[in-house]
């Protein structure tokens, strides 16, 4: 336990002697810690960098995937009746197309009621839609009134969305539409009345969809879209048609009867074009970080965090050795990334030119698809050496990486346990400081009590020796 010494007896300044004498004595902490917070930076730059790493070598993977080089548009003469998406299962070609009608969900009504909280009974209603299975509604005295019913269907998951609709007249209806379209999506509703009649026009089977009442009123029948392809006439359910045109999906957006349109399905060039743009942007900004981490400025002799890191030298010359690495088994005209239109500025950054890359493709696709993906060991595609370079760098706790970090977390925590240790020994040499300057001030103040005593024994001496022989 640390105490005062005041320095009382001697005069010192003895706190501030112990001060100055243990921060000469704190000197090698001081060191520890510099270096402790240079280990930190490295790590939290070998975090930045290997953030970046993991987003290049996303862009890689998505290179290795051969389907992921084959895409296609289809265009639609007339968008505002049809649009079209393509998969890469789609062919290339021209298809005559006319819309008659689009497909549509039924919507019915009931009879008219007085108010959105008329009570209009209790017992189940059961909704069925088309060939779906039926579903059972509990009407009772929470939810009995129009309004509450409306609720119930909605909560229901029936295949019907319901509202309650004043036409502003005085007459309010429960309103029902199909979620489905298709002429076979028809709404049933069929009810067990609490009244015991299931049929008649009072309480809950005033609902009762049966014509006879006229309880239920169509306000749009369900019916089928009705199209033409290449001049044979076809029927479907619903507006989205995907099995008309293989990899092909139609969306219906309007009808135009006799007037029919070209929809034209091509191969497009601009998945590939795309997927090697953001791999081109991340192995830039790969570029950007790595100087920024190695950089070194001999006027003012400050220097990036991993400057002469050898680790990270390595790195970045693999990347480079892989960008000017050739392919075998590929024509020698396409067999490098310089070729397809990739090259390297004097700031080591790589360009695309996206001209060169879409000819090589139009020309050679499959040659151009095995340059990047082929797995063959021995003659691996460019993306996927990548990859698993980058894999090498990157997963789990055994990558070059990660053991990087692991070594400079060791050599913080060896650290932590030194200066642990040093501060135990200079708490027990300040402790010992502050024993012996106390010893001093108890020497100190024995002097001056034994020079006082001594000078008054001398005072009174005098005194005595005046009284008997005078001055």
């Amino acid at each position: 336990m640390a105490f005062s010494v005041g320095g009382l007896a001697s005069g010192l300044d003895t706190e501030s002697i112990i001060s100055q004498m243990m921060d000469l004595e704190r000197r090698p902490i001081l060191q520890l810690q510099r270096r402790e917070a240079t280990f930190q930076s490295k790590i939290s730059a070998l975090g930045a960098l290997k953030s970046e790493l993991s987003a290049f070598q996303t862009t890689a993977a998505a290179l290795t995937e051969p389907d992921g080089f084959i895409a296609y548009s289809a265009v639609s003469g007339n968008s505002s009746v049809l649009t079209a998406s393509a998969s890469a299962d789609a062919s290339e070609g021209s298809y005559q197309i006319e819309v008659n009608s689009r497909a549509a969900s039924q919507m019915v009504r009931s009879a008219s009621f007085a108010g959105a909280d008329e009570v209009v009974g209790t017992g189940t209603l059961t909704i069925q839609v088309g060939s779906e299975a039926s579903v059972d509604i509990t009407i009772d005295a929470d939810n009995q009134t129009l309004a509450g019913i409306a609720q119930a269907i909605n909560a229901s998951d029936a295949g019907v969305s319901a509202a309650v609709v004043d036409d502003g007249t005085g007459n309010v209806y429960l309103a029902l539409a199909a979620s489905a379209t298709g002429a076979d999506n028809t709404i049933s509703l069929t009810m067990a009345d609490d009244d015991g009649v299931n049929t008649d026009a009072a309480g809950l089977s005033s609902l009762y969809d049966d014509p006879a009442t006229q309880s239920l009123f169509e306000t749009r029948a369900a019916a089928n879209a009705q199209l033409s392809l290449n001049g044979i006439d076809v029927e479907r359910a619903d507006n989205s048609v995907s099995d008309l045109i293989d990899g092909v999906t139609l969306d219906l957006k309007d009808a135009d009867p006799g007037t029919p349109f070209t929809l034209t399905v091509s191969q497009s060039y601009s998945a590939i074009t795309g997927k090697v743009e953001k791999f081109v942007e991340a192995y830039n900004s790969l570029v950007d970080l790595f100087g920024t981490l190695q950089k070194y400025d001999s006027e003012t002799g400050e220097s990036g965090v991993l400057q002469g890191d050898s680790t990270t030298r390595q790195l970045q010359g693999r990347l480079v050795n892989l960008l000017y690495a050739g392919v075998d088994g590929v024509p020698s005209d396409i067999n490098s990334l310089s070729k397809l239109g990739i090259a390297l500025d004097r700031d080591g950054k790589m360009s695309l030119d996206s001209d060169v890359l879409t000819s090589a493709i139009e020309n050679n696709g499959s040659d151009v698809i095995t340059f990047f993906t082929n797995t063959e060991e021995g003659n691996k595609g460019i993306a996927v050496q990548f990859d698993e370079m980058l894999d090498s760098y990157l997963s789990g706790s055994g990558s070059v990486l990660s053991a990087k970090e692991e070594g400079l977390q060791s050599s913080i925590d060896s650290i932590g346990e030194q200066i642990e240790r040093i501060n135990y020994r200079l708490s027990l040499k300040e402790e010992n400081l502050r024993n012996q300057f106390l010893a001093l001030e108890g020497l100190m103040a024995e002097y001056e009590a034994t020079s006082g005593a001594l000078e008054q024994q001398l005072t009174s001496l005098a005194q005595l020796s005046e009284s008997i022989y005078g001055k």
